[in-house]
């Protein structure tokens, strides 16, 4: 008989589940058992619908779940009711996954303490299974986003509630009746192994791990070795997502670290679940470097950018914690001592720590002391993120391939953080129901980089020019460029159709256009130097988003403000610099951390100031537009971060035709740089 749990992992989970050093995950998971038995949550007659409809669209929130399911729905912020049959669908969703959460929870208690002690949480996920086997049969298809569910809305939330009966049937198989697991098994599992099957894309996609992860889940658990064959060995089966979708530098294709984590999940989960069966799948190419990858991009307070749709969660203080049962998960199957020193840093500043992987998978952190900081690899070639960085801060310079479907169009962003504090981040994306994500989201103009003719860059993979590394020169520089062919159909993906997806247009205003970004890093300052090259005369518009409150200036007039489409349309309260001149200077603070900075624009640029959403949608972001005309133009900026006063004292700018001078007056002396028309920046000379 097949088993998802191994007999060393079920005795640690014995042994750990009465350890005083484990009572916090002991302590959680009888909660939410006891949760689950006191609400007793019984499925509906109808099938679920998506997952994300269940959100509130104007706060992008999950809606108040009321187990009445109600012909209204709540938005927790401000008590809005939303009705509808997306809302309904999306409630059936969180129901059924309401219940499989609870269901596990309970079953991981049985399979810690045993059937006897464990006979009062044992009736719930037996008799919600045997539920679920009778009633699966006649469930019809439902969905229209990435596949059709039948508990759920959607294939991809079909396989990952899979997943999650598979191994709650495992907990508990051995306490069934004969008739009672041939139900299940015959009923359900059978059931979900058809449509699951029948939902695969047949290409490489973060969806098809899980499914094709469901698909091993189920193959073990019926003890069928076809399943385990399509899900391992088909011809895109976790084997060839993995060989084509995880990119030299050991990134997820899709150039999200939410992504690169999300398809991790079911990865982990399909190498668990094959452990025995199959073996040599945890030496599958690039599977156990994926938990390494992030962490040496990881800044200094274990978050990262939410680059592409990326949950915005990843970049806040720790974010990387909210993953420690990968981690957990992660030293189960490869013993990897930096596994345990990560979690050793997340559960040192407060992360609870909690889950079946903890007690069962996990390491012994006695003594396992946290690392003050990872090995900071600056750049990730192949996915196309560069990285300047120091004690204090961190600026990624993303130029890479454009990511697939969740990819944004936004080469030659910039990312700044300092001090513990998003400054000018890049968004990654709100819920995908967001009224905002047409619109604004997915649009370059939401990120810190430049467009040409209001119209959004086209695909494109950019290339880096140059790098140093200010670790190891006087001064950093972090280079890059993206060009877009005549005949957009000449941009080929790196893995074929799947990130060559139909969305690809024709946008003259790019058809032969360059952009080139160079940011210079000093110990002190950055300078920022944009150069734009087009085939015809084009409006260009460099974009900077930045969080908290503009400071200054604060001689700006109002804009009779006519969009030229829904994207500028979002760009509330619109001034202008009342004195247009190329040199201005503009400054902004954000939870205690000032960033000043000095432009220098082409002559007759306007810039415009708005106030734009940022991400949550609610938190308001202070928005610039360097805004000028022609077939070039050249951006320059000195930035400063720092907490209390800066040390930039005065920058002066000298415009000498085909190069630009920039001179920043510090305490002790002065430093110029030469920004060329053509080439990389360089210390100035006389």
């Amino acid at each position: 008989m097949s088993r998802l749990r191994t007999d060393d992992e079920l005795r640690l989970l014995s042994k750990r589940w009465t350890d005083p050093a484990f009572a916090t995950a002991r302590e959680s998971l009888l909660a939410q058992a006891e949760t689950a038995l006191a609400a007793d949550l019984r499925p509906v007659g109808e099938a679920g619908g998506w997952g994300h409809a269940f959100h509130c669209p104007d706060h992008v929130v999950p809606l108040e779940f009321d187990p009445a399911g109600p012909p209204q729905h709540r938005c927790p912020v401000d008590g809005k009711l939303w009705q509808g049959e997306d809302f309904d669908g999306g409630w059936r969703c969180a129901l059924n996954g309401r219940i499989m959460g609870g269901i596990q929870a309970c079953a991981t208690v049985v399979a810690a303490v045993g059937p006897e002690a464990g006979a009062r949480w044992l009736a719930y996920p037996r008799e919600i299974l045997l539920d679920y086997a009778e009633r699966y049969p006649d469930l019809p298809p439902s969905g229209h986003w990435a596949g059709k569910g039948k508990i759920t809305g959607q294939g991809l939330e079909e396989a990952v509630w899979a997943i999650g009966a598979s191994r709650c049937y495992d907990a508990i198989r051995d306490q069934l009746s004969a008739d009672e697991r041939t139900m299940i098994e015959n009923g359900l599992f059978r059931g979900l192994a058809a449509h699951v099957t029948d939902q695969l894309f047949h290409k490489i996609h973060n969806i098809e791990c899980w499914q094709l992860s469901a698909i091993a889940h189920l193959g073990v658990i019926l003890d069928d070795d076809d399943l385990i064959a399509l899900a391992v060995d088909g011809e895109t089966g976790l084997t060839t997502q993995f060989a084509e979708g995880i990119l030299d530098d050991g990134w997820w294709a899709e150039g999200s670290p939410t992504y690169h984590y999300y398809m991790l999940s079911g990865a982990l989960a399909a190498a668990a679940a094959l452990r025995e069966r199959r073996p040599a799948f945890l030496d599958t190419r690039g599977l156990r470097d994926m938990l390494l990858t992030p962490l040496s991009m990881i800044r200094s307070d274990f978050s990262l950018p939410a680059t592409n749709d990326g949950w915005n969660s990843i970049a806040y203080p720790y974010g990387l914690a909210q993953y420690a049962g990968h981690y957990e998960q992660g030293y189960g199957l490869w013993p990897d001592p930096r596994f345990a020193e990560v979690l050793a840093a997340f559960y040192a500043q407060g992360t609870p720590r909690t889950g079946e992987a903890a007690l069962a998978l996990g390491p012994d952190l006695t003594g396992v002391t946290a690392p003050e900081g990872w090995p900071l690899r600056t750049v990730h070639p192949t996915s196309g993120y560069a990285i300047l960085a120091d004690d204090h801060r961190y600026l990624l310079l993303k130029y890479g391939p454009h990511g697939g479907g969740h990819g944004h169009p936004d080469k030659l962003a910039l990312d700044l953080w300092a001090d513990g504090v998003r400054l000018a981040p890049d968004a990654g994306s709100p819920a995908y129901t967001s009224p905002l994500q047409g619109p604004w989201i997915r649009q370059t103009l939401s990120h810190n980089t430049v467009l040409l003719d209001h119209t959004s860059q086209p695909e494109a993979e950019g290339t880096l020019i140059n790098f140093r590394d200010p670790a190891e020169h006087p001064y950093g520089l972090a280079e890059a460029s993206v060009a877009w062919p005549e005949d957009p159909d000449a941009i080929v993906g790196r893995q074929g159709s799947w990130l060559r997806e139909p969305r690809r247009t024709h946008v003259p205003a790019y058809a032969g256009a360059e952009l080139r970004r160079s940011v210079l890093w000093t110990a002190d300052y950055l300078v920022d130097l944009v150069r734009v090259d087009a085939p015809q005369e084009v409006p260009i518009d460099l974009a900077w988003h930045h969080r908290g409150t503009l400071l200054e200036p604060v001689d700006l007039e109002p804009v009779g403000w006519q969009p030229p489409d829904e994207t500028y349309a979002i760009l509330d309260g619109v001034h202008r610099l009342t004195h247009q001149a190329q040199h201005w200077q503009a400054s902004w603070e954000a939870e205690g951390v000032t960033t000043r900075l000095w432009a220098h624009d082409p002559d007759g640029t306007e810039v415009i100031t708005a106030t734009t959403p940022g991400n949550p949608p609610a938190e308001p972001q202070s928005t610039f537009l360097r805004r000028a005309d022609g077939r070039a133009a050249r951006f320059a900026a000195v930035i400063e971060t720092s907490r209390g006063p800066g040390r930039i004292e005065a920058v002066e700018w000298e415009d000498r035709g085909e190069t630009l001078i920039v001179s920043v007056r510090l305490p002790d002396r002065t430093e110029s740089w030469a920004l060329p028309t053509d080439g990389s920046p360089s210390p100035a000379t006389s």
